[in-house]
């Protein structure tokens, strides 16, 4: 950009803070936005925006990226993003040689900025640069088990693209992911590579048609009483070592498969009662690829299915290698007491705690409240649970 003769600036504050200094500056001006349709905040500080704008007599321009379309002509849009080529950069960008003094050139002052909540020492490091790499080494060799480990606790960190995150922030376009996906396919001749990677491509189109139709807004954030009974899902103390060592796993990494998301918010919400508006911003806030559309719609499709942690912890991590790594204090347990340490020998002797509900009869209670209907639906959505964290 600054070779074209563009320059970046950067400001830390409030959006009206940011055009107050720019009105100052440069007098009246046009401001263009792409129109966001997720995400309470977002939605807030935009009608804010379009009433200081409206106020000075200032034209607010958003352009929409969501639209609801019909089958045919989605699919017309979905070729169209995988063939259209980018926009050819400007060979010359005017930048104004005076600039509000609120204003940083550059980047580098960001790193002062001060946010909220605890850095997660074990997860993905964001950029560009990691984004391009992550998708590389996906597309030359990681893509090969993508279906077979794709739900697998330890190996999906390997199988998985991990480039939901990099969605997410910004890191990469999606488009770019799409395209290198295609090219990819149509270079490859095995029919078992071919598979992984259609599998992979179909989930960036069920994706893409989510955040297409969009216009999904988070539930108001009313205020509530986050009582022990939370603290102990929150905070990975449950005492069902499924759930904790998955919840650990969270706060370490800030990423966990599909399948162990939809089993954290189905204890959270059918097993222990909880709020599902609460557990939804409390995973909210650990998900490194937390996009608003399509969080809001997986909390909706996972809550609506009751699920038994342990029984699916005895299926998937027989051993207890997943438990083990993320629940140092189950480390001398024997693999037939690993689901279940509280019939172990030796539970009172271990540094964890009793269990805080019967899975089997919350279950239970939780399948009879639910009507016949509400139970064929949940059947239905657990068919239709779209991996988005690719």
């Amino acid at each position: 950009m600054e070779d074209r003769g563009g320059r970046l600036f950067t400001f830390m504050g409030e959006m009206e803070e940011a055009l107050s200094a720019i009105f100052k500056t440069y007098g009246k001006f046009t401001l263009y936005a792409h129109e966001e349709k997720a995400g309470r905040a977002a939605h807030e500080r935009n009608k804010r925006v379009r009433e200081w704008m409206n106020e000075r007599g200032l034209r607010f321009l958003e352009y929409p990226v969501n639209e609801k379309n019909s089958g045919r002509k989605s699919q017309e849009r979905w070729n169209e993003l995988r063939q259209s080529e980018p926009v050819r950069s400007p060979e010359q960008i005017r930048a104004p040689e005076d600039f509000p003094a609120s204003f940083n050139m550059g980047a580098d002052k960001l790193g002062y900025f001060s946010v909220s909540g605890d850095a997660i020492r074990f997860g993905q490091q964001g950029g560009e640069q990691q984004a391009v790499e992550t998708l590389e080494t996906f597309l030359q060799e990681r893509f090969q088990s993508y279906e077979e480990n794709g739900s697998n606790l330890l190996q999906s960190t390997v199988s998985s693209s991990r480039l939901s995150p990099y969605l997410a922030w910004g890191n990469i376009s999606f488009r770019t992911v799409v395209q290198k996906t295609s090219i990819k396919i149509e270079n490859c001749d095995n029919l078992f590579l071919v598979k992984q990677l259609t599998s992979f491509q179909e989930r960036l189109k069920e994706r893409w048609k989510l955040m297409e139709q969009g216009n999904i807004l988070e539930s108001a954030h009313n205020s509530f009483k986050k009582d022990d009974l939370f603290l102990r899902w929150f905070n990975g103390e449950t005492g069902i070592p499924m759930i904790d060592a998955a919840m650990n796993c969270l706060h370490k990494t800030g990423w966990i498969p599909s399948k162990y998301r939809g089993v954290l918010v189905s204890f959270a919400v059918n097993t222990l009662s909880l709020n599902v508006q609460m557990c939804s911003d409390a995973l909210a806030s650990l998900f490194l690829d937390y996009e608003p559309v399509i969080h809001v719609h997986q909390i909706h499709k996972m809550s609506q299915k009751v699920q038994d942690p342990v029984k699916i912890g005895k299926k998937e991590d027989s051993d207890g290698v997943f438990i083990k790594r993320y629940l140092p204090s189950l480390s001398n347990v024997p693999s037939k007491h690993i689901h279940e340490p509280w019939h172990y020998p030796g539970f009172f002797h271990l540094d964890y705690q009793a269990p805080a509900v019967d899975v089997k009869k919350a279950n239970q209670a939780a399948r009879k409240s639910r009507s016949g209907t509400a139970a064929r639906s949940a059947k239905a959505s657990d068919h239709e649970q779209l991996k988005f964290d690719l």
